[in-house]
């Protein structure tokens, strides 16, 4: 069906049309003769294109969206704007279209005294900054109305194609102090992916210079086009009554929809602000799932690792987490790009109209969250990724910064009073894939938030309720001995009493090798099973300063008199279960996972520094087992070892440089399934026998 728009118009010299006196210009006037329906699909896919075209305009600049500011008031509105609309069929006809354009260029020449304009770099970092006064956004404006003007005009004339098939030119039209407009069209068909800004600069140049090197030009603006040339796929959805699920990719929109809704009604004690969301059921503009392939394949290859080092979950499977990143919507093209830069600065602007400086109060590492209201703090752009945390440690705020994310772990999850994790601070950006953009609504966007709460470190150890032990059903639970006989005095005599007697006097001058004093001098014991002498007080102060008071090891011959204890926390618990899976050089044999869970706490009189508060970072701590004989065996010792607190101690950590952690105590595990170089994994045909010797030499048999 072929359409005729008739528009008359008329030239004025006025100030409020033209920007400034002494520029004609076009006044519209409004016909029911020369509207367009939007209902008419090719109508609409017309002016759909000539906005992106006018988006595009060496002029449009001033009236395009910016993300500068942490919170958008919604009052003003861009030429984005309008497509959007578009996009969600709210305009009837063509001229409301052209009547919200020209409403934007009056509007922002009537408000804004100057615009700034931030360049950003392909790691979007910024590059340079660009500032219009308000006569140049003036002058811009009235030429933006006369582009809207000839465009509105030829509208409905076959022989235009505002898809720019026409303009699909080489450079050699150019010619040295040729029109700008026509420069910078040229340039933005042969070159799309590059930004306008870095066009209309080449533009500039192009028109000012008298002579050309066209060859230059040309490869210098294809490599700027291949850098920011989109890497991935994206999938646009809106929230609908209406279903259709065969739709392509569809389902990814309803998982990201329903993230958002779990976790934004969620309250917690963060130490963080939160934003506040107004109207949380109907937040959701619109969800655009992306698909990048190079981003995908460096997340597969970092599971891989992940797997081969055995950071994995019970079910041997390495632990994945839905997680939201807030960020400027500006950045959002160069995450989905090239993914997370570690480094990156911020692209909004505090109150004094300068960069934000980026604060990374958890460690070094790209911040998330769990709960969308803590993202949305630091940007309008909402991203949910796919995160995989590998051995993660835990972290509560204590009023101080904590100490960089250790080599020993992969990420950092910050937690709560209550212990609900609310940031994850994840140190490499192979452990992260964009999944999908949530666009909020502009209305339910507020500048409110809940301002943060302060955490206190436990001072005990966190003990768990009936309904806790129920949701670990499919698992066999261990709890170490927490009893507690008598006081040292008494534990440390009833042990001499036992495993002890006197000794025989000696006129051979013997003596005792812990003070190597000679045992005439003093009164001496015998050990009940080995027979060594020592002084009596000698072995008393040996068995008050040792883990457990329950034993004596001989300091001669290391035999156990009695059952040995150690000092690892109370509190902490043990779990196991047998999976389907195989460990590697045990083809014919199934998996025991092992699973160790320690918490925070005092020091008691066993410890280092008895009062002082001691951490429990990186756990739960997994294990790895065959399902053979063997390995039942070296189970059920392991059981008895955790059961008499031997497995862990409270003391240094090597690895982290610290005073005060609970850490290994000497007993050798298989922490993966497979061998990195490190010597946790296996196959290790040697392992099991040499950790039964350990386990024996501690006097678990």
């Amino acid at each position: 069906m072929s359409l005729t728009l008739k528009r008359n118009t008329e030239y004025m010299k006025t100030s409020h049309t033209c920007g400034f006196d002494g520029l004609l210009v076009k006044k519209r006037k409004s016909s029911d003769a020369l509207k367009g329906s939007m209902k008419n699909m090719e109508v609409k896919r017309k002016v759909f294109n000539i906005v992106k075209l006018l988006l595009h305009h060496i002029f449009a600049t001033p009236f395009t969206k910016m993300e500068n500011d942490l919170v958008n008031d919604g009052n003003h509105h861009y030429f984005e704007d309008v497509l959007q609309k578009i996009e969600e069929n709210k305009y009837e006809d063509s001229q409301q279209v052209f009547d919200d354009l020209v409403d934007i260029l009056e509007a922002t020449t009537r408000t804004k005294q100057e615009v700034n304009i931030m360049l950003l770099g392909n790691n979007g970092i910024e590059v340079k900054k660009i500032t219009y006064s308000k006569e140049d956004v003036e002058l811009m404006a009235n030429q933006m109305r006369k582009k809207i003007y000839n465009l509105e005009n030829n509208l409905f004339r076959e022989e235009l194609e505002v898809n720019q098939n026409e303009e699909k030119q080489d450079l050699e039209i150019i010619q040295p102090m040729d029109d700008l407009d026509k420069i910078f069209k040229t340039l933005q068909s042969r070159f799309p992916a590059v930004p306008a800004l870095i066009l209309m600069t080449k533009a500039l140049d192009i028109s000012l210079s008298k002579s050309l090197d066209l060859d230059f030009i040309r490869n210098e603006l294809e490599e700027t086009n291949k850098k920011y040339q989109p890497k991935f796929k994206s999938y646009k959805f809106f929230p609908s009554r209406k279903h259709d699920f065969n739709m392509d990719k569809v389902i990814h929109s309803y998982i990201a929809g329903y993230q958002f809704h779990k976790m934004i009604t969620k309250l917690s004690n963060s130490p963080v602000p939160m934003r506040t969301i107004l109207n949380m059921s109907d937040a959701i503009e619109s969800i655009t799932y992306i698909e990048n392939k190079e981003s995908t394949e460096a997340y597969k290859k970092q599971k891989d690792v992940f797997e081969k080092q055995g950071k994995v979950d019970e079910n041997i499977n390495v632990e994945e987490m839905l997680l939201f990143h807030g960020t400027a919507v500006a950045s959002l093209d160069s995450i989905l790009n090239s993914n997370f830069i570690v480094d990156a600065l911020p692209q909004q602007l505090n109150t004094q109209n300068e960069q934000r400086k980026k604060t990374m109060m958890f460690g070094r590492g790209v911040y998330f969250s769990e709960l969308p209201a803590i993202s949305l703090m630091y940007g309008n752009g909402l991203l949910l990724c796919k995160v995989m945390p590998g051995n993660c440690e835990r972290f509560k705020p204590q009023g101080v910064p904590p100490p960089e994310i250790s080599a020993e772990y992969d990420s950092r999850e910050v937690e709560s009073n209550n212990s609900q994790g609310v940031i994850h601070v994840v140190k490499s950006p192979a452990q992260i894939l964009p999944y999908c953009v949530i666009q909020l609504k502009k209305q339910s966007l507020s500048s409110q938030y809940t301002k943060p709460s302060q955490c206190v470190q436990p001072n005990h150890p966190a003990s768990h309720s009936k309904a806790q032990d129920q949701t670990q059903a499919g698992w066999s639970v261990v709890k170490a001995d927490q009893s507690k006989a008598h006081s040292k005095l008494i534990r440390v005599q009833k042990t001499m009493q036992n495993y002890t007697f006197p000794a025989a006097s000696s006129a051979d001058q013997q003596t005792c090798s812990i003070c190597c004093d000679l045992l005439s001098n003093e009164p001496a014991v015998s050990l009940a099973r080995c027979g060594h002498k020592f002084h009596s007080l000698c072995v008393q102060e040996l068995t008050a300063h040792q883990a457990g008071q329950q034993h004596i090891q001989c300091p001669n011959c290391q035999t156990i008199q009695g059952v040995k204890t150690g000092n690892q926390p109370i509190g902490g618990e043990m779990k196991w279960r047998k999976d389907n899976g195989k460990v590697p050089g045990y083809p014919d044999c199934g998996v025991i996972v092992i699973k160790y869970s320690m918490a925070d706490g005092v020091q008691e009189e066993c410890h280092p520094h008895p009062g002082k508060p001691f951490q429990a970072k990186g756990y739960p701590r997994t294990a790895i087992l065959p399902d053979n004989q063997q390995g039942n065996v070296v189970l059920a010792l392991l059981i008895k070892a955790f059961q008499r607190r031997l497995i862990f101690t409270v003391g240094p950590s090597l690895s982290r440089g610290e005073e005060d952690c609970v850490t290994w105590n000497g007993i050798h595990h298989k922490t993966g399934l497979q061998d990195a170089a490190s010597g946790h994994g296996y196959p290790d045909g040697g392992y099991l026998d040499r950790v039964v010797e350990e386990l024996k030499q501690i006097g678990v048999e």
